[in-house]
């Protein structure tokens, strides 16, 4: 069941990352439509400094879970790199526990600030979108993200009995 569990969770994270990537290739696209009309002919794509500005917010937060599910995070490992097999490996649960819980009061901090931002009605300058828009596709981001953190942490502590 845990296999099952942790296998789906890295399915959905990989299609949050997929999501992202598109996210990115569409403000990519936006931008070289919006940089030629400028240069072109003195209309650029409107508002594209806010667009730009929510879907990078969004992509990054549509990354980390993949990041975390497959252990591609950057690690300095200078100093642990010549620990025993052991040790780095109840280094690296201490760090996915550290981990969940910082995941954890990201994701609280995104629901508080999403709801502030949706009840103040605040939106951006031009094309007066919500800005509570960006939050919570972030929010459920992040929810991905500290739930991933305890496949990851149950697969450091199962290393550490081998």
């Amino acid at each position: 069941m845990g296999h099952r569990l942790s296998l789906g969770f890295e399915r959905l994270a990989r299609a949050f990352a997929l999501a992202g990537g598109i996210l990115l290739i569409g403000v990519m696209g936006m931008t070289v439509a919006s940089v030629l009309g400028r240069h072109l002919f003195g209309m650029p794509v409107p508002g594209d400094y806010e667009l730009t500005e929510l879907a990078c917010g969004i992509a990054v937060f549509a990354f980390f879970p993949y990041c975390h599910v497959t252990n591609a995070n950057v690690v300095v490992d200078f100093f642990t790199s010549r620990l025993h097999l052991r040790h780095r490996a109840a280094l690296d649960g201490v760090h996915s526990i550290a981990f969940t819980i910082m995941a954890g009061v990201i994701t609280w901090r995104l629901f508080i600030g999403g709801m502030r931002k949706l009840q103040d009605g605040e939106t951006t300058l031009f094309l007066e979108i919500p800005i509570w828009w960006g939050y919570f596709p972030a929010l459920i981001a992040a929810a991905l993200l500290t739930a991933v953190c305890f496949p990851v942490i149950h697969r450091h502590l199962r290393s550490l009995r081998q």
